[in-house]
């Protein structure tokens, strides 16, 4: 089985960019990851992650979501979860492309099995080139959530 770890987001627009700070951050931390993971920086999304999904049995997104929450907190869901809200949950400024990879990926049969998407509310999306204080406080302990998150789900495959 083959997990991939994909962060999006945009750097240049501060909390947008923590989906990109928390791959680097697990980079770092790889050993203690299972060896089927694979850790990527999907940018800014767009249609190159349809090649990037078709990859994986299970894919994990990192990025900044708008949940409506303090800023740092964090939810993962899953996304058939996300599809039936019945009040959409607004992602940073390429949800519709995630969105529509994503649709397109299940209209090709190309979805993986399993997509989760761990969304970090961000304080602000303006132009910039750090996280705010909030969120540069959170990564470490974001980071920790990831990666038990991901051993437990890839415990949890193996069976």
């Amino acid at each position: 089985m083959r997990i991939g770890v994909i962060g999006l987001g945009n750097p240049l627009q501060q909390d947008d960019g923590i989906g990109i700070v928390l791959v680097n951050k697990l980079n770092e931390r790889k050993h203690l990851l299972p060896s089927d993971v694979e850790i990527l920086d999907g940018g800014t999304g767009g249609m190159s992650l349809l090649h990037l999904f078709a990859r994986f049995d299970v894919v994990f997104i990192l990025d900044a979501v708008n949940f409506c929450r303090k800023p740092a907190e964090s939810r993962l869901c899953t996304y058939d979860e996300l599809l039936s809200k019945k009040t959409p949950i607004t992602m940073s400024t390429h949800e519709t492309d995630v969105l529509h990879v994503l649709r397109l990926a299940k209209e090709l049969n190309q979805i993986p099995e399993e997509v989760y998407i761990f969304g970090v509310q961000p304080k602000t999306i303006s132009p910039g080139m750090h996280l705010s204080r909030e969120l540069q406080d959170a990564v470490p302990s974001l980071v920790e959530t990831v990666v038990k998150k991901i051993v437990v789900l890839s415990q949890r495959k193996k069976r």
